[in-house]
Order: C-alpha cells, then structure tokens, then sequence
C-alpha cells in the first residue's frame, strides 16, 4: 500500500513539477529589447513620427514570424523632444539603466551626431536610420551603421535635371543644422561643377521670425532653380514666404517637409510642382516592399514615407544580422555589418569599412495635383517633371 501511494505521489508529481518549471522556462528566453528615441515633441517631431511608426511595423512584421532567436522583440523609446542633450542622457538611461539588446539611432543627423560617441563608448552596433550626415561614419565611430542616403544626395538629382531642360542660374540656401549643411554645401559644389551660376546662397537658422528677408533675396536674385536644405518647419515657411513676395522660380525644390501629408496640408496649393526626394518609393521592386506598406497602412491608417521605411529597413537590417549571427553579441553583430549586404526596402544596405552607406540612393518626387509622384530617374518614373513651378 505504501508503495502504491508513493507510486501514485510520483505520478501526481510529474505535472506539478512542469507546472513550477514552466514560469522557469518562460524567463530563460525574454525578450529582445531594441531602445531607441524618437522626437515626439519639438520641430523634428513631424518627420520622428513616421520613423518610429516604421520600426513599430518592422518589429511587427518580425514577430509574426517568430521573432528573433526564437524571441519575440520588444521596443523600448522615448521622447528625446528634438534636443541633443536630451537624447545623449536617454541613450545613457537605455545603454545602462534598460540595459536594452540592441540600439537604433534617433531622428536626424543633428542628435545622431550628438549621440554617436555615446554609442561608441558602450560599443553598441547601431543602426541609424535617420542620421544622413557622412561626417558621423568616420575612423573614430565604429559602431554606428548608415541605415539611409547620404546628406550630400539628397537633391543631387535636382540641377542636373534641370540643366538638361536649360535652366542656368541657382540659388542654394540650407538650415544650420547638421543633415541640411552637408546637402548645402553638395549643391553649392554640384552647381560649380556643372557650370550653373550661383546668383544667391546663405545659411539661416531657426527659429526665424520670417522668412520674409530670403525670400525677398532670392526674388531679387530671379534664379531659375531654388535648391532648399530643409526641415518640415522651414520648408513651409519658404513655400509661404515666396508666395508673398510674388516670386515663382521654374524649379522649388526643399528636401525634409514635402514629402510629408502635413506639409500639403499647411500649403495647400502652393505646394503644387514642388520638387522634393526620397530614398524609398511604393513602386519600389524590393523585397517586402507591398508586405511593408500593407503593413504600415493597417497598423497607422496612413501612407509611409521614406522616413518610415528607413525605420522599417533598421530592423531588417539588425534582424538579418543577428540571424547572420545566431547572436545579441556587439562585436559579432559589428563585423557581421561590415562584412555583408542585406537587400532591403529601401534597396541594398551596404557599408563601407568606417559604416557609411554606399547602396542607397535619394531618388526625385514631385507634387502633382496634390498627389507625391516619383519624377526621376526616367528608368523609375510614374510622370514627367514639370515645369515650371506655379506657386498655385
């Protein structure tokens, strides 16, 4: 009898005992944390918010099959408000007090810069989606990864086109800040070399009061292109500020804010034929392309942009190189980026010893009637560029 009962005990014992080790098993495999900052207040917050909505929807899509590692992946952010400093003590709080597995970098190159040697310190191999700027992918950063087109791409396509239909005069300005200098001094240097002459360029920084000044400059300098190094703040007030002054060049061109539905929204119809760039297109033959869009649509309720697939392709790219590595390890995960391409929506990530990109492009969109149509190059296009600009 005794026997029996301690026969029966066993047997009771068997599932009690997978019980208890069950909440064991479940902690032996957490989650994937990914920290990031994303600027949901202040003036980058409008472009922010479509990257951080394309990482949600990248993280998404990689827990719908299966996750990484045989984990799900968890995203961790917060509000960096478009300020440098606050973004350098978030990273800090999610380096070591989250202690997060990977990083992606914040929005614009103007934190990215801030933030790098910080990611450096702690040896973190980061994917940047929204840092353009070349000067962060040098000798002494070896551990951030351009996950985008170069600043200096960005409208490189512009005066070449332009040329070619006979425009001949320029004029350049640019932000102070980080991502729109570079793409200004690149046009500067794009419209000496093709011969253009410059009949006006400056700087400003923000906030200005009005943009009226400039305007009023460039519509005494009656170029035949304007080349503008915008946000989406500036971008709207040059649109406006041109406007007012009666001046329509035959090409307006601004990068950061056209893009974006709330840009066309601020402008109306002055936003009509203006050119504008992208580093990714929903007419894109990449892989995942529709599967992305469909994706972000449902999740949002809105159209991405190219903001948003460079969030998306960060966690493809990490994912493609942790699978690559069967491992959270920075310096595996590290020389896996040097080393290998990923195909991505956006097109391929590819770097170079220092983490610059060198397979992504900045391709020419423009606003026709309301609606972002890709203009350039011919091989891509859905309509041809139009000119001039009407400024209604």
């Amino acid at each position: 009898m005794a026997a029996w009962r301690r026969s029966l005990a066993g047997v009771l014992a068997l599932p009690i005992a997978g019980l208890l080790l069950a909440p064991l098993a479940a902690k032996a495999a957490p989650p994937i944390v990914i920290g990031t900052t994303i600027s949901e207040t202040g003036p980058l917050a409008t472009d922010g918010a479509y990257q951080i909505k394309g990482i949600q929807a990248g993280i998404a899509a990689a827990n719908a099959n299966g996750g990484w590692l045989g984990r799900k992946i968890e995203l961790k952010y917060y509000d960096d408000k478009s300020s440098t400093g606050t973004a350098v003590r978030l990273y800090e709080r999610l380096i070591t007090d989250d202690q997060v597995n990977l990083l992606i970098g914040p929005y614009s190159s103007l934190l990215g810069v801030a933030v790098a040697p910080l990611i450096n310190k702690y040896k973190m191999a980061t994917i940047e989606p929204g840092s353009s700027v070349p000067t962060i992918y040098t000798e002494g950063n070896q551990w951030n990864f351009q996950g985008t087109a170069s600043s200096t791409r960005y409208l490189d396509e512009l005066l070449p086109a332009a040329k070619e239909q006979g425009a001949e005069t320029v004029a350049v300005i640019g932000l102070e800040s980080a991502f729109t200098l570079a793409c200004y001094h690149a046009r500067v240097a794009q419209a000496e070399a093709l011969g253009m002459k410059i009949v006006y360029q400056t700087t400003y920084s923000l906030p200005l009061p009005s943009f009226a000044s400039i305007a009023l400059a460039i519509r005494n300098a009656h170029p035949d292109v304007v080349a503008a190094c915008t946000y989406y703040p500036d971008a709207v007030e040059l649109t406006r500020s041109l406007h007012q002054q009666g001046f329509a060049p035959k090409y307006l061109a601004e990068t950061v804010g056209p893009p974006e539905a709330a840009y066309l929204k601020a402008v109306g119809p002055l936003g009509n034929r203006v050119i504008t760039n992208t580093g990714w297109w929903s007419n894109f033959k990449t892989p995942g392309n529709a599967a992305f869009i469909a994706r972000y649509q449902a999740m949002f309720h809105q159209a991405p942009d190219y903001h948003a697939a460079s969030g998306y392709t960060a966690v493809q790219v990490l994912g493609a190189a942790v699978a690559g590595t069967q491992s959270l390890d920075q310096e595996k995960i590290r020389q896996w980026l040097l080393t290998h391409t990923v195909e991505t929506i956006q097109g391929t990530f590819k770097v170079d010893g220092n983490g610059l990109a060198l397979g992504f492009v900045q391709d020419l969109l423009q606003i026709q009637n309301g609606v972002l149509k890709l203009v350039y190059p011919a091989k891509d296009a859905e309509a041809k560029l139009l000119v001039p600009y009407t400024g209604s």
